[in-house]
């Protein structure tokens, strides 16, 4: 992920807007108002882009791990979210528990 895809979803956590990833499907949830014209041109522009490192990122796990496609995934959409409050670490330490 590169600097300007970092600094999009730390915008899009700023504003307060959940991002979900459904197969290739990109929705939101927000405070009314929440996602501007500026921030929704953003977000298409970089569409793909951000689907790829989703997609990328589910199958690495789900083969480097040995998880479930489902449970890779979800682990991708929460490891992409907290690269926004930069909360990674602890995201993968709260996965780890049993």
């Amino acid at each position: 992920m590169n600097h300007e895809q970092r600094d999009l979803i730390q915008r899009v956590h700023d504003a307060g807007i959940k991002l979900k990833i459904d197969g290739d499907r990109l929705t939101y949830r927000g405070p009314k108002g929440a996602l501007t014209p500026d921030l929704r041109a953003a977000l298409a522009d970089w569409k793909p882009d951000l689907l790829y490192e989703y997609h990328e990122r589910a199958g690495i796990l789900q083969y480097d791990a040995n998880l479930p496609r489902a449970e890779a995934e979800d682990l991708a959409a929460n490891h992409i979210s907290a690269i926004a409050n930069q909360s990674l670490p602890a995201a993968v330490e709260e996965y780890k528990k049993p």
